[in-house]
């Protein structure tokens, strides 16, 4: 990729694109890095990472979808670039190779299990120590982050920062909720994991989006018809997340950037798009966290109609809370509430049962928060 002018750093691409038709994905990609001054330099290895979350059917809406990544594939055997894509799944990984529709690409990348990879050891410091990555992320020219729009029940959303958790390979990635038990400083070791990869070029496949109880299939499927890109994942994210209707700043990956809104350029057809994407229950209102902490956590349940206890959720738990007799149940004693099991369940049975105290307290919380806005407007 040729190096963006200084000034194009801080600049993201917002396109419409309304559906995943080959030629309007194709139009959208081509637009986005002509506005971003991006080209791609002849004969680069060039490393694609996707969200494949789980084996899920790209029409869920959870994971990259495979006309997104086939066009990319498409613009840079242009450039005769030896092109990867690489990614470690939330759980079996070569099987969301196929139920996501990826394993046909092939015809144009080589598909990389970074399970299956020789790993670079990456101290991280702190209660954290040291970090497996896989080597190819270091060996390539460039690494193309292209994430997808959703939010996320533990840190607001989930879009190029976090998308890079993915590059951490298996089970390892369950184990860091024990130590980052919160959003903060899980978005603290985002921010740092972005650090070690820096990806030169971040796009997000917005076309339909997840919006609720993100990201995995508790969610539901927003039509959001954009294609959001830009050199700086921080930018991209801090657009995107303003896009979906949250305040940048209540993102702590936004916030712990240190990327100011002021310092962004907004281009493109969909420069002004604004969506209402239903926020999860656990994003905080400002007013809402201070009085929350003062009144029953919201607990992990499961919806007897949904699920067919597979075990997932409980194999994918970091800190051992959920145990199964005929039915699942959770110590939300020992829970952390980093949600896994959320993401992990196939069929939707897990959710966030929320106290009617903080039910309560959350409407009152957004009304007041309405009127606030109204008020400054």
């Amino acid at each position: 990729m040729s190096s963006p002018e200084v000034s194009n750093k801080h600049r993201v691409s917002v396109i419409r694109c309304d559906d995943y038709e080959s030629a309007n994905v194709r139009s959208a990609l081509e637009k986005s890095l002509s506005h971003l001054g991006v080209s791609f330099k002849m004969g680069k290895k060039v490393l694609i990472k996707p969200n494949l979350m789980s084996p899920t059917k790209p029409e869920k809406a959870i994971t990259t979808h495979p006309i997104i990544l086939e066009e990319l594939c498409k613009i840079l055997k242009e450039s005769g670039s030896e092109i990867f894509i690489g990614e470690s799944s939330f759980h079996k990984t070569e099987i969301a190779f196929d139920i996501c529709r990826i394993r046909p690409l092939s015809q144009y990348a080589k598909l990389i299990n970074f399970e299956t990879q020789p790993q670079r050891i990456v101290s991280f410091g702190g209660n954290i120590g040291n970090v497996p990555l896989p080597n190819i992320l270091f060996d390539v020219d460039l690494v193309i982050n292209v994430a997808k729009m959703k939010t996320h029940s533990l840190t607001g959303v989930t879009l190029c920062v976090k998308n890079l958790y993915g590059c951490i390979p298996g089970a390892i990635k369950q184990g860091y909720h024990n130590v980052l038990t919160t959003p903060q400083s899980f978005s603290r070791f985002l921010i740092q994991l972005h650090n070690e990869i820096l990806p030169q070029l971040n796009i997000i496949d917005g076309i339909i989006g997840v919006e609720g109880a993100g990201p995995g299939i508790s969610g539901q499927p927003i039509s959001s018809g954009l294609v959001i890109a830009g050199v700086s994942a921080f930018a991209v994210d801090i657009i995107a997340s303003e896009i979906m209707g949250f305040k940048a700043e209540d993102i702590f990956t936004n916030r712990y950037s240190g990327l100011q809104r002021i310092d962004i350029e907004i281009v493109g057809d969909g420069h002004d798009a604004r969506l209402p994407f239903e926020k999860p229950l656990s994003a905080s209102i400002p007013c809402f966290q201070f009085f929350a902490r003062f009144i029953p956590q919201s607990r992990i349940d499961f919806r007897s109609d949904y699920c067919v206890v597979c075990g997932l959720c409980g194999e994918k738990c970091p800190n051992v809370a959920i145990s199964f007799d005929s039915f699942p149940t959770c110590d939300n004693r020992r829970c952390v509430r980093c949600y896994c099991c959320m993401e992990a369940c196939p069929h939707g049975a897990v959710y966030l049962h929320e106290h009617w105290t903080r039910t309560w307290l959350r409407a009152i919380a957004k009304k007041w928060s309405g009127v606030m806005r109204t008020r400054d407007n």
